[in-house]
């Protein structure tokens, strides 16, 4: 009888090649973010799941779910950890959060 030829990897291997998928994922949504491409959160969970963020950006789910919710709720240590996350500018993604929060209307200050 033949054996097998399965490949088997080991728990650094599998560790490794999810760090690297996720390095990608994070440089693609930097990428997007920088040209101004995402205009929505719906965009930004295409690239990154909402519980891969909320864990990498150490948020419970609920909460950073409350927080999509009203972006206004994120502090500035939340936006800080996110732009060193992705590798970007704290500029860009404070503009981008900015943008939800006018676009949600909660605040009265953007309201027109």
């Amino acid at each position: 009888m033949a054996k097998s030829s399965r490949i088997t990897y080991s728990n650094k291997e599998r560790q490794a090649s999810r760090d690297s998928k996720m390095k990608h994922k994070f440089n693609s949504l930097r990428n997007e973010l920088e040209g101004g491409k995402i205009s929505s959160f719906d965009q930004v969970f295409a690239i990154v799941s909402e519980t891969r963020l909320a864990t990498e950006l150490n948020i419970s789910f609920y909460t950073f779910r409350k927080k999509i919710d009203d972006p206004g709720e994120f502090t500035i240590t939340e936006m800080m950890r996110f732009a060193a996350l992705i590798g970007i500018q704290y500029e860009i993604i404070h503009a981008f959060i900015m943008e939800r929060v006018r676009a949600k209307g909660k605040v009265k200050v953007f309201k027109e």
